[in-house]
């Protein structure tokens, strides 16, 4: 019996005798480490190469955070009002807008009451590092 072209196409990406089975990333609570946002790493971004993506759920109060990482991030806006400033662009997202920083650009993201978000880090297979700017609390 033929194969799709879908089904060859995961066998060589896989391997032979691989499977593809489902992976389940548990819930928990949103926890602030040191000067960082509220967060939480479903699939963390770790150090070093990373071939797939990374997802994390976070949330800014009354906060600002930048950053510049060397690979896309995507923000999902779950709820609230978040602005994102990039490459001398600023952009409003409300609920149900995704945004998207590209490899290489230092974003700026505030939320002056509340915004919650799904982070997506594209895949980092060189493993160049992240880099930090500022967090801080809007007055």
């Amino acid at each position: 019996m033929p194969k799709s072209a879908a089904d060859v196409a995961v066998r060589m990406l896989m391997g032979k005798g691989q499977t593809m089975a489902p992976q389940k990333y548990p819930s928990s609570p949103l926890v602030r480490r040191g000067e960082w946002p509220k967060g939480h790493a479903f699939v963390p971004p770790g150090e070093g190469r990373r071939p797939g993506v990374a997802l994390m759920e976070w949330e800014l109060r009354g906060e600002s955070w930048t950053d510049e990482h060397p690979h896309d991030e995507f923000n999902y806006v779950l709820e609230g009002h978040l602005f994102i400033a990039c490459d001398r662009e600023t952009v409003e997202a409300v609920t149900g807008d995704v945004v998207r920083v590209p490899a290489g650009s230092v974003g700026r993201y505030w939320a002056p009451e509340y915004a919650r978000m799904l982070a997506v880090y594209a895949p980092n297979p060189q493993g160049l590092e992240s880099r930090t700017h500022a967090y801080t609390r809007l007055e």
